[in-house]
């Protein structure tokens, strides 16, 4: 089982190499294209700003009677991506790392308030990958996912 520590640190560790690759990168760097036919570094922030939720929707989702569902009326994955990444392109990089780091600031006291046998418990996100609670926090979401994400800004921009 993932611990509480071991997601804190996770997510520590996104939100210091989210900090690190904002202060490094040039300013028109942010638009340029990370994926072929993709997201620029910029959507790719946009993203994670999403994402920085993911820790407290799951716990939240794994602590309900209901199975997990998209927020709102979101029926597919990616066009809920689409829509939040939009909602958030016209803000400054700084505004996007200050959602990200409030976010995950967010995320850590839910965390630290979750009983360990919720994070041991097995769900199934509404983008339909199963596993248990802490571990698809720590090992899917934190780390194949967003920091997957900063290493590809990074290393498309560098």
């Amino acid at each position: 089982m993932a611990s509480k520590r071991g997601i804190i640190e996770g997510i520590r560790q996104v939100q210091a190499e989210a900090a690190r690759i904002a202060a490094e990168m040039p300013e028109d760097a942010w638009d340029k294209g990370v994926y072929e036919r993709g997201w620029n570094a910029k959507e790719i922030l946009c993203h994670i700003a999403l994402s920085a939720n993911v820790p407290a929707f799951l716990i939240a989702a794994a602590n309900s009677p209901e199975p997990a569902q998209m927020p709102g009326d979101a029926g597919d994955i990616d066009d809920f991506n689409e829509s939040q990444v939009a909602m958030r392109m016209e803000k400054p990089v700084s505004e996007i790392l200050t959602e990200i780091n409030r976010t995950y600031e967010q995320a850590v006291n839910v965390v630290q308030a979750t009983p360990d046998e919720l994070l041991a418990k097995q769900i199934t996100t509404p983008w339909q990958t199963e596993g248990e609670l802490g571990a698809l926090i720590l090992d899917e979401d934190i780390r194949d996912h967003v920091l997957v994400h900063l290493a590809d800004i990074s290393g498309a921009t560098a």
